[in-house]
């Protein structure tokens, strides 16, 4: 059966970072700060004239330590986000994880009703990380928890018990249409992104396996990660070659240029919303008064 499915990215807070911690060192060094959006993309459809899934890749992060310790700004409750485009943290059914950094599973209780799908070597991996990190002295200022939450390993743990965390193992499909594909010691150790059949062809949300366009597009890997920068080269590739070099169907990790590349406005607390694509039978959230965000 063909899948169609409507993708929106949508922005829960933003920070200012340089440069080359996304797009790389080198070519990006010395390049002063840019505002970056923290987000994540809701997906929603599935067979078309079958059952409708509402899943968002990646979740976001609570209002606690996080927001100090970076100095994000703006952050939203997944409520106001999801509103902006219609829906309710109880609607999401499925949370397909990308990798277990803070940013991205850190807020997965908002969404009572979610399933979360995780690679088991990226659980097993920061599992393995963890337990040795924990011996040594002032081990909660180590790199090793610069982006991940030793919290978020007991939560998710739990989410197990309780049976809401499904592991993947390589590649799978998930959900109609959306086909889980293992990257593998890449950004982190078991980093997943999901190829999107719609349409209008394929999609990819990469979560942070593709920071921005760039990486793919100049086949440079950013400066911060916690994995191997050769594999990640490795995913550029298989990324242009199924995608037949439309980066733009890409869907990144933290890049601004997202909003300019596709139909975009401010929602009314002043994050970005990205209408990625939109279903044969979907209309789209954008309000008759908003203006393009970047021209």
């Amino acid at each position: 059966m063909p899948t169609d499915y409507s993708i929106w990215s949508l922005e829960f807070c933003h920070a200012d970072m340089p440069h080359d911690f996304f797009g790389g060192s080198g070519i990006f060094s010395n390049a002063g700060i840019i505002r970056i959006p923290m987000l994540y993309t809701l997906v929603v459809g599935g067979e078309v004239g079958g059952k409708q899934h509402v899943a968002l890749v990646d979740c976001g992060f609570r209002d606690d330590y996080w927001l100090d310790r970076y100095a994000f700004s703006n952050w939203q409750n997944p409520r106001d986000v999801l509103a902006s485009v219609g829906y309710t943290p109880e609607d999401v059914d499925v949370i397909l994880v990308s990798h277990m950094h803070f940013d991205h599973m850190g807020n997965f209780e908002a969404f009572p009703n979610a399933k979360l799908y995780v690679q088991l070597d990226e659980f097993t991996g920061w599992s393995e990380a963890v337990a040795s990190t924990l011996q040594e002295p002032e081990a909660e200022q180590s790199w090793v928890f610069s982006s991940f939450d030793p919290t978020d390993l007991a939560r998710a743990a739990q989410g197990i018990v309780d049976g809401r965390v499904v592991f993947v193992k390589g590649d799978e499909e998930l959900l109609p249409g959306i086909t889980a594909r293992l990257a593998k010691d890449s950004h982190t150790f078991g980093s997943q992104w999901f190829h999107i059949e719609t349409g209008n062809g394929p999609y990819v949300a990469a979560g942070d396996t593709v920071y921005w366009y760039s990486n793919v597009e100049k086949m440079w890997a950013p400066g911060y990660g916690q994995g191997n920068s050769f594999n990640l080269i490795e995913v550029y590739r298989t990324l242009q070659k199924e995608l037949k070099r439309e980066t733009d169907r890409i869907i990144p990790g933290h890049d601004p240029e997202i909003a300019a590349r596709h139909t975009s406005w401010l929602s009314e607390t002043g994050n970005s919303v990205t209408e990625v694509n939109l279903r044969a039978d979907d209309h789209s959230r954008k309000p008759h008064s908003a203006p393009q965000l970047f021209r």
